[in-house]
């Protein structure tokens, strides 16, 4: 049983999962530790209406969350990841309440992240809609203190995923997820899209002009023409009867986003391959596009709203040309 650092008072850790105990010492079951802080908020919310936990941060932290996830704002995998850094975040607030948090404190929270651009950015983010979250919740005043701390400039990416670490990622996963992520692969090389609404292809966008695709970040429609390479992939889908999802598992069902993504990770250390995330397929795809085509072209597959968006996207993924002087 674990009580050091737990979150809320009368709650327990024990055996990896939390526990609520009342004034009568009963043990009420919450969620699991994996689950994150939010859950077992929300969970301790529907047992109790405790009001030692309202005003403190990683309750507000969860009705934040919940909130977001209400309003649909997040796709799947960006709701793991900020529910991931929500609750590391309470974790590490679970003293303060929002009227408690100064720039300094959140200053020493993000200096462990600065040499991590991405995510110092991301939990700054976090923090900072919390707290205005927190405002309109009348739960603090003033400024957001947040606002004091600067954004970390970020690296340019330019890693760029070659045939060969394709190739050799493919055969490592040829078992994971029942031989999906070789299919997701393909999909992803040929359409551009993002792995989430690569898993969220259905046969009924298959049309006789291409597959359409809306876009869950931007909301765009998108109608991807056929090309030979695109129809193969399409087509290596359909192992059974073309309804539903085109990636989907013996029971019907989609592969999730956190099934994929874990099976990507697999398969690139056992095919020795690293630094690889499976976002870079997407900006293989957009050179391969701008390199054959152009770069408006790259834009139509990608969905960008503006050729500057493609231009940044592919910019340092492609090599600079130049012929040798003559003598």
């Amino acid at each position: 049983m674990t009580r050091t650092g737990a979150p809320a008072k009368r709650v327990y850790l024990r055996s990896g999962r939390w526990y609520f105990v009342d004034l009568a010492g009963k043990w009420h079951s919450l969620t699991r530790e994996k689950q994150g802080l939010p859950a077992m908020y929300r969970a301790l919310a529907a047992l109790t209406d405790a009001e030692v936990t309202s005003d403190r941060m990683p309750a507000v932290i969860a009705r934040w969350v919940q909130t977001k996830i209400d309003a649909g704002d997040w796709t799947e995998g960006t709701q793991q990841d900020m529910e991931r850094a929500a609750t590391h975040i309470a974790l590490r607030f679970a003293e303060f309440k929002p009227a408690d948090v100064t720039t300094p404190v959140c200053s020493q929270y993000l200096r462990e992240y600065l040499s991590q651009p991405r995510t110092f950015n991301m939990r700054r983010s976090i923090i900072r809609q919390v707290l205005a979250y927190a405002a309109e919740e009348g739960l603090r005043e003033g400024f957001n203190p947040i606002d004091n701390i600067k954004t970390r400039a970020m690296k340019q990416r330019t890693r760029i995923v070659t045939d060969a670490e394709v190739a050799a990622i493919k055969t490592a996963a040829a078992t994971a997820t029942r031989g999906a992520l070789p299919l997701a692969i393909d999909l992803a090389l040929t359409t551009g899209q993002r792995i989430g609404d690569v898993l969220k292809m259905r046969w009924q966008d298959v049309t006789a002009e291409g597959v359409l695709v809306r876009q869950q970040k931007t909301g765009a429609a998108l109608l991807i023409e056929w090309t030979p390479e695109l129809r193969k992939a399409v087509e290596a889908c359909a192992l059974g009867d073309r309804i539903g999802h085109l990636l989907k598992q013996s029971t019907g069902a989609p592969y999730r986003y956190a099934g994929i993504r874990s099976a990507w990770v697999r398969a690139c250390i056992k095919a020795g391959v690293e630094d690889l995330n499976i976002h870079d397929l997407r900006g293989r795809a957009g050179v391969d596009r701008q390199q054959a085509s152009g770069i408006e072209a790259a834009q139509d597959l990608l969905g960008h709203r503006s050729v500057t968006m493609t231009e940044a996207y592919v910019r340092g993924k492609t090599e600079r040309r130049a012929k040798a002087p003559k003598k």
